[in-house]
């Protein structure tokens, strides 16, 4: 019984496990690791990727993905800057990108539930289609400088120690956590991911929830655009490029099942912090970059091997 109750402490908590121990060897084996500008830098990344995942786990969590998640943050960012150019107001900075990503969220999900195309594909051309406005507006890629002072704070304020987006993203994964798993519609993201069509005999509106999936990552992807913007003082459409794989690596890492019904909203934020630490020991070793993207695309296939391999177990055990 008493090893029967560890498996299932260490099988619930495998990411913050994976984390303790990351951040043991990186103490060890990094210079500098442990410093309180290096961890401050640390949460403030994480903050971006964790704040992504909020919105990309509950749609994986149905079973669907989100590949625009990428462009969408620099588009964000982008339209930070516009704003910043054109009206200097920092309430129209934070709330109009949140406002326009969700609304790109909610076309994505219109195209997802009514015109049931897989959202794969949706997403995948959303990401094109995003990144290439973005590319018209800024002239090929070019940065739109951030001036307002007061709005920089978002980024590079703090309270105490930590800083304020390590904050936001807190707050985020409790109020994420909370509906995740003590609302109507939290429950049913995992009744839908578990099974579509039993979901739809139950009465359960899937379409309507689905809908709201995807306006959530959205949203979510908007506000990590506007604290991007506030960190490097710009807006440029190109900060988004490869970040779909850090979030849904995140988000696997976590232990949320690419095929759905499964997920926890707390262990994809400890998968969040999982990949920023490894980019973060890329830097401090002054490694090139690129494997960077080889670590973090390995680390993504195995954990998808061995969800693969139990969920096949779990099925062999089931037909038994």
């Amino acid at each position: 019984m008493k090893n029967k109750r560890i498996r299932t402490f260490i099988s619930a908590n495998a990411t913050l496990i994976a984390v303790v121990a990351i951040l043991i060897i990186a103490s060890i084996t990094v210079n500098d690791f442990f410093s309180i500008n290096n961890f401050v830098n640390l949460f403030k990344q994480t903050s971006m990727v964790g704040i992504i995942a909020i919105g990309g786990t509950f749609v994986i969590i149905t079973a669907g993905i989100d590949l625009s998640v990428g462009a969408l943050f620099g588009f964000a960012s982008v339209m930070v800057g516009i704003i910043s150019m054109y009206f200097e107001n920092d309430f129209l900075m934070i709330i109009m990108p949140i406002i326009v990503c969700a609304g790109f969220g909610a076309f994505t999900g219109f195209c997802v539930t009514k015109l049931r195309i897989e959202p794969f594909i949706v997403t995948l051309a959303m990401m094109s289609a995003i990144r290439g406005i973005g590319l018209l507006i800024t002239n090929g890629g070019e940065s739109l400088m951030v001036s307002s002072d007061s709005f920089k704070i978002i980024a590079t304020g703090s309270i105490g120690i930590i800083p304020i987006p390590a904050i936001i993203m807190i707050a985020a994964f409790i109020v994420a956590t909370i509906v995740s798993k003590y609302t109507i519609f939290g429950r049913n993201c995992y009744a839908i991911g578990g099974n579509n069509d039993a979901a739809i005999a139950a009465g359960i509106p899937v379409n309507t929830v689905k809908f709201f999936t995807y306006v959530i990552s959205g949203a979510c992807t908007g506000l990590a655009g506007v604290i991007v913007a506030a960190r490097t003082f710009s807006g440029n459409i190109l900060l988004g490029d490869g970040y779909e794989m850090d979030v849904i690596a995140a988000i696997v890492l976590g232990g949320t099942l690419l095929q759905g019904g499964r997920g926890n909203m707390l262990n994809s934020m400890w998968g969040a912090l999982i990949i920023t630490i490894i980019g973060n020991i890329i830097n401090l070793k002054q490694v090139s970059y690129l494997w960077e993207g080889c670590i973090t695309g390995g680390l993504l296939l195995a954990i998808l091997v061995v969800q693969s391999r139990m969920n096949k177990k779990q099925y062999v055990l089931a037909q038994s």
